[in-house]
């Protein structure tokens, strides 16, 4: 393990502990996903639509598919832990799959409701904690996880809830933001050193803003870290995609690809619980 891996790890680990739970909570209380992006009032049509067209763009139909597996989910029990405004709970609903959905926060839970509606979908939506979740042991066939647990202190916690609310043979479906992304290896220290907004900066800092300026905790994770997070859990693959670089769409495509699929900001995971014997 080298000596920047040891520094990045014990500061992040330090970090954690100093961020408390009701932080988090009152920042996504107080801004909801994309809410800050898009130029329409939260829980509207247009809002919803507007979140639909951005959220195809940064991630490619070929991703989706191999992200969600929403082709197998009809009529399985799913849980989207942290449905921030509910484009995964309606994807998953609009499959035929028995959805549960919770977010730390009442505005997630008021807004995913409202796309559920205004999509004439069903499911249920309720307030709860991925690292406390309120269900039975082995409840759902899979767990999905968007750009969430790199949020909360304890994301192995977060973890090992997932793994106790599966089936065995269930799946795990989790975007993490990536360590070993152009953004964090190559343009955020650009930027350090470039951006006169961005001097004195730590890479955490530039982390928690990419959510938002007073954004209390975001976490980076690499491949081989998220391994070690998923130790219990078995067929761990790994895809990665988007740049998280404004000028992205004026770089040749070829290349554009290439660097996503090899060092994309969001690491996109699949794994599953093993059958137990």
């Amino acid at each position: 393990m080298d000596a920047t891996f040891c520094a990045e790890y014990t500061f992040s680990t330090m970090n954690r502990e100093r961020i408390a739970k009701e932080d988090v909570r009152r920042f996504w209380e107080a801004n909801p996903l994309s809410a800050a992006g898009i130029p329409f009032e939260p829980g509207t049509p247009e809002f919803f639509a507007e979140h639909t067209r951005l959220r195809e763009l940064e991630t490619s139909y070929e991703t989706k598919l191999w992200a969600y597996n929403v082709e197998e989910a009809a009529g399985t029990q799913v849980c989207d832990v942290g449905c921030g405004n509910g484009y995964v709970t309606c994807q998953f609903a609009e499959a035929g799959a028995n959805v549960v959905a919770v977010d730390l926060t009442e505005r997630a839970v008021e807004l995913t409701r409202a796309r559920l509606a205004q999509r004439g979908l069903t499911a249920e939506v309720r307030q709860a904690d991925a690292e406390e979740l309120p269900f039975e042991d082995e409840t759902f066939d899979t767990v999905v996880s968007f750009g969430v647990i790199h949020h909360t202190p304890d994301t192995e916690k977060a973890v090992k809830e997932f793994y106790r609310v599966l089936k065995p043979d269930g799946r795990l479906r989790l975007m993490l933001y990536h360590r070993n992304s152009f953004a964090y290896r190559a343009l955020f220290p650009a930027k350090r050193r470039l951006q006169r907004g961005s001097r004195g900066q730590t890479a955490s800092d530039q982390v928690n803003a990419v959510d938002g300026p007073t954004n209390p905790l975001g976490k980076v994770y690499s491949k081989s870290e998220v391994r070690a997070l998923l130790h219990l859990f078995t067929d761990i693959e790994f895809r990665t995609e988007e740049m998280f670089f404004n000028r992205a769409r004026r770089v040749p495509a070829p290349l554009r690809k290439f660097i996503e699929k090899r060092w994309g900001w969001h690491l996109y995971i699949r794994a599953k619980k093993p059958t137990l014997e």
